[in-house]
């Protein structure tokens, strides 16, 4: 029985994968830096250890496949040299030594982040325009991956991720939205394309069916959506008015409310009949009713 290794398995994007491929009868293998208490539904689990260009991935390695590399520096600050060792690096080296084992195809996760940091619609042909070093790290990561053809390899890069047990920007933008409080978003006119825990679950999971398709693939939710919209589908879905007004106060939101950032996802769709049910306001109606009802 063939094998998937999931990298970053404790991760909130790796939880959700590896208990997503296990329920569907998928032996998967599950990598973290130090073994947890708790397995996440996992068949098989794998201590790895630090991340970077010299860890060692054989023992992991053997008798898997595929590979959905998840690990590495997503929510934190860090530096120039820390991205480097952990995205880049460690990147590069995991493709390499799953190459020399014979895996079949190699699924990194990337970010939009890589592509453009704002504007829009962005798409694959486009010539990246990556801002800081978490955006730079995470673009020559995808092409130390792509160059190994080998590999069957695909690199998707999707928006905002956003769940209920969510982190970062999005669980704040939660909390705003549960505040009894008027928000003065109405005038805020921008787009901004995000992505459901659950669709980017599925969109792994149809890379990972057809691995003919290979390149980098921008993944999203549609439409893309204003910031008042955002927050209004969450408020709905949490059982309350939109609450929403307009006020020159809107200039100081947040660059992630406020600036637009949309991505073209036809490629991804097309390449692999992906078309989730369900469209972004319904998702994120859902995702503010389980918030709620937490």
């Amino acid at each position: 029985m063939s094998c998937t290794l999931v990298t970053g398995a404790s991760g909130f994007v790796g939880q959700a994968v590896v208990a997503a491929l296990a329920g569907a009868g998928v032996r998967v293998r599950a990598a973290y830096r130090v073994r947890p208490a708790e397995e996440y539904a996992a068949a098989e689990v794998v201590e790895i250890g630090a991340i970077d260009g010299a860890t060692d991935w054989r023992r992991a390695l053997e008798g898997v496949t595929q590979v959905v590399h998840l690990a590495g520096p997503a929510h934190r600050r860090a530096g120039d040299a820390e991205y480097r060792r952990e995205i880049v690096d460690a990147t590069a080296a995991l493709a390499a030594q799953a190459e020399a084992a014979g895996v079949e195809r190699f699924l990194y996760m990337s970010s939009i982040k890589a592509g453009a940091e704002q504007g829009g619609p962005l798409r694959e042909s486009d010539a990246p325009r990556p801002q800081g070093p978490y955006a730079a790290a995470k673009l020559e990561a995808e092409r130390a991956v792509l160059a190994r053809t080998a590999l069957s390899p695909v690199a998707l890069r999707p928006p905002l991720v956003f769940a209920p047990n969510a982190k970062a920007n999005f669980a704040l933008l939660l909390k705003l939205a549960a505040s009894p409080l008027p928000l003065p978003l109405a005038g805020i006119r921008n787009q901004r394309s995000l992505i459901s825990l659950q669709s980017l679950v599925s969109a792994v999971r149809a890379a990972l069916d057809q691995p003919q398709a290979q390149g980098v693939f921008y993944v999203t939710d549609r439409p893309a959506l204003s910031a008042p919209q955002i927050v209004a589908s969450l408020r709905e879905g949490m059982g309350r008015k939109a609450g929403l007004f307009s006020a020159p106060v809107a200039a100081l939101a947040p660059r992630a409310l406020s600036e637009t950032l949309v991505a073209d996802d036809s490629a991804f769709r097309a390449a692999f009949a992906f078309a989730p049910r369900e469209d972004a306001c319904a998702l994120l109606r859902a995702c503010g009713a389980a918030w709620a009802a937490r």
